[in-house]
């Protein structure tokens, strides 16, 4: 009922944009693509996407292929418009494979592998020995078509060879036979289960042509760089000026940038809302000076700002034109078109030459749900969740073979989680890691791209390597939890080579990997109960592997019936903090990578969720004053700790808030405002109106942005408690997600609260006054 429920809306959106007037699509940088298929997602093409070394399959086979989809079309009430247009796709493969014959010749080992399936990375040769004019027009595998314009493709596009390291799928039969065999041994499963194509009963989709096309175009259109000039000073101008001393997204490694809804350049903030409407500010002067509207059909995740180029990501569901067998009531099946909807993830970039009008400069897209992303040079790195469904059959590769755009990741860089020499794989039903790359210079198309088929949860990415981890079930030694870990090196927007390995217990969250010379340092909580149920019981871990993701040291047993709260690393020396009634911060030395040691063990109350290092030997932790006795929650604390010596850590001062009852920023640390180098961090709270007065049923809350500074002499110093209540952007308080996407900057003496309704200004030398406020209208 749900799945139906969102169908229905999904419908209902394209049914309402259709009513809507929308401005001319600009087409011309695209391949031609006929009238009845205009803006819709295509299923990508297989057969003539083949690489040089395979060849056409058998033209009787096509041919049959052919008229039993014209009969399914014509029950169906579809006209196969393209029924004349082999004899340009004949031109187009009979240049493909001019083309391969000049680059490449046949080994016999390909030639003995000429009837298995292959990558999709280059135009498959064809047999143009008799007219195939109107076999070409349609394809036998689901969905696949003929387009206009795709002549070069094959010289055009990059071959890159597959990672290192991993084991790869053989051919896309294998992969599907991989899948299936899992997915009809385990009778609990369904579609519906984290399937990406939404279920719709099994009931037959009606095909509109018309209303998906419009849905579509909006999408495109929406998304182009606009200027609301009724919100912008007509005689505005801005003077180019060098960055300021400014803030900068809190991130884990430093050299690796990741995405916010909030970012600055020291002239300028850019400000995403949940509509994913983006504002571009000149901070001296508190104007708006453009505004890039966002599509109303889609969820706006995040951005990145570099220079004057803006990446945008933003996840929604497209829809494809899937034609393979439909079930009926009965045993019988015919052949029909219909549209489903697609989970995809896009990175749109835009040129900020002209802060003024900013311009779309290109868009990528790959299939799945949004993970997470990162940044390092001049490339975006984007992971995606795919979850793959067999049910409707092999020919149904839509369905569990993810895209790049509309191109199908090549088989050989779909990836097994285990090492690359292996012979035995049992599928366990995760969903697809799908990893992209996308350049600076080339914002209109993926420069490499892969898949795993293992699924994603936390993520870490170092200068040189990207590290998913996923928690599981150890079968072999009774079902204890442990985490799966992917290592795939990458380098200027390539993937080089790879690794998988596992480590008992389960992550607290990225924090808890860190990369050193060449090794993966982990620490883990493990719990559960034992073999007859009567206990259950937790212990802790640290973890060192190498680059090939064996664990070469470890410590385990760590604070029984403690778990994990927080970690961070530095150099050659780690932290992490435990926590059941009270607080041990441990310390570690891993200059011994197969001998990592204890240094040290503090003992408070509370916990920190977050470590950071705050100058020299200072270490600033975030998180919960607790009661020792009970366990209940204070109030918010922040803790400096004195990590001169590692092995004799100390608490140096504590402040506690009280009566605070969230702090989101503990769970999103980008959302922490943290400069050491400017004595100055801050983070949005929470806590409820009456809880003063002892009124504790009273669940309505009032937020509050507080700022606070740390000095040897003083100790912890509160520099303002701002209310965003007050701010007059809102008329009251503010709800749950207008809290949660409040984020501080600062340029030189101003800060900077940026909130979902507009900008307010706060003069940092004058007690943080209240300066000025911008109003999105």
């Amino acid at each position: 009922m749900a799945e139906d429920r969102k169908w229905k809306n999904i419908r209902k959106k394209s049914t309402e944009q259709h009513t809507e007037e929308k401005p001319p699509v600009n087409n011309s940088h695209e391949e031609e693509i006929p009238e009845w298929k205009s803006s819709i997602r295509k299923e990508p093409p297989t057969e003539n996407t083949e690489p040089e070394h395979q060849i056409m399959k058998h033209k009787k086979t096509i041919a049959a292929a052919v008229a039993v989809i014209v009969v399914g079309a014509v029950a169906f009430g579809v006209t196969p418009m393209l029924i004349n247009r082999g004899t340009e796709a004949k031109k187009q493969t009979e240049k493909a494979e001019k083309d391969s014959a000049d680059t490449k010749t046949e080994s016999p080992a390909e030639k003995e592998n000429e009837e298995t399936a292959s990558p999709q990375n280059m135009t498959e040769p064809k047999d143009t020995s008799e007219d195939t004019s109107e076999d070409t027009s349609l394809k036998q595998d689901a969905g696949e078509e003929s387009t206009e314009s795709t002549e070069g493709t094959a010289s055009e596009k990059k071959e890159i060879p597959p990672v290192a390291g991993l084991a790869h799928i053989e051919s896309y039969e294998s992969l599907y036979n991989i899948l299936h065999k899992w997915q009809s041994e385990n009778s609990d499963w369904s579609a519906s289960d984290g399937a990406r194509i939404l279920s719709t009963d099994g009931d037959l989709v009606e095909y509109d042509a018309e209303a998906v096309s419009d849905s579509t175009t909006g999408s495109v259109a929406a998304n182009e760089a606009s200027k609301d000039t009724g919100n912008m000073d007509p005689g505005y101008t801005y003077d180019e000026m060098d960055a300021a001393d400014h803030s900068s997204t809190n991130t884990q490694e430093e050299n690796v940038d990741e995405a916010d809804i909030v970012k600055t350049d020291g002239t300028y903030i850019y400000a995403m809302d949940s509509k994913g409407d983006i504002r571009i500010v000149d901070a001296a002067s508190m104007k708006l000076v453009s505004e890039i509207t966002g599509d109303r059909n889609a969820d706006y995740m995040e951005m990145y700002l570099n220079g004057d180029s803006l990446q945008v990501i933003h996840q929604q569901e497209t829809y494809i034109t899937y034609r393979g067998t439909v079930k009926l009531s009965s045993d019988d099946a015919v052949r029909a078109s219909y549209s489903v909807p697609v989970t995809t993830v896009s990175v749109d970039t835009y040129d900020l030459s002209d802060r003024e009008n900013p311009k779309k400069t290109g868009s990528c897209q790959q299939d799945g749900s949004y993970l997470s992303s990162r940044r390092n040079g001049n490339n975006l790195y984007l992971f995606t969740s795919y979850a793959p469904d067999t049910t409707e059959g092999a020919d149904a590769k839509v369905k569990y073979i993810p895209r790049i755009g509309d191109d199908y990741i090549a088989y050989d860089h779909i990836y097994l989680p285990v090492p690359e020499d292996t012979t035995d794989y049992t599928y366990n039903g995760k969903n697809y890691l799908v990893v992209s790359s996308v350049a600076d210079e080339k914002p209109d198309q993926v420069s490499d791209s892969m898949a795993v088929i293992s699924g994603a949860d936390t993520f870490y990415v170092s200068e040189n390597n990207i590290y998913s981890a996923v928690p599981g079930w150890n079968i072999s030694d009774d079902s204890s939890l442990q985490t799966e870990i992917i290592r795939i090196g990458y380098e200027d927007g390539v993937f080089t080579e790879g690794g998988t390995g596992s480590v008992s217990g389960e992550l607290n969250n990225n924090f808890s990997m860190d990369e050193y010379d060449g090794h993966l340092r982990v620490v883990t909580t493990t719990a559960g109960w034992n073999k007859d149920y009567s206990e259950y019981h937790r212990t802790n871990g640290l973890y060192v592997l190498d680059k090939d993701m064996k664990t070469v040291g470890k410590i385990e047993n760590l604070a029984e019936n403690e778990e994990i709260k927080s970690a961070r690393f530095m150099g050659k020396t780690g932290y992490f903090v435990t926590y059941e009634n009270t607080d041990p911060l441990f310390s570690a030395d891993l200059s011994d990578p197969e001998n990592p040691k204890i240094l040290g063990e503090l003992k408070i109350t509370g916990f920190s969720e977050y470590l950071h290092f705050y100058g020299e030997n200072r270490l600033l932790g975030i998180g919960w004053e607790t009661d020792p006795d009970t366990g209940s929650t204070e109030g918010l604390k922040c803790s400096m700790f004195d990590i001169s010596d590692p092995s004799d850590v100390k608490e140096i001062d504590r402040i506690v808030l009280k009566n605070v009852s969230v702090c989101d920023a503990l769970s999103n640390y980008r959302a922490i405002l943290v400069s050491p180098g400017r004595n100055l961090f801050g983070f949005a709270y929470g806590m409820y109106k009456n809880s003063a007065a002892g009124d504790y049923y009273d669940t309505d809350k009032q937020y509050y942005y507080g700022l606070l500074s740390y000095s040897e002499e003083e100790g912890f110093e509160p520099d303002a408690y701002l209310n965003p209540a007050l701010s007059g952007l809102f008329d009251d308080t503010l709800s749950t997600s207008e809290y949660r996407s409040l984020r501080g900057v600062y340029i030189d003496d101003t800060f900077y609260l940026v909130t979902e309704n507009g900008i307010s200004s706060y003069d940092m030398t004058d007690g943080y006054k209240l300066q000025n406020m911008l109003a999105w209208k």
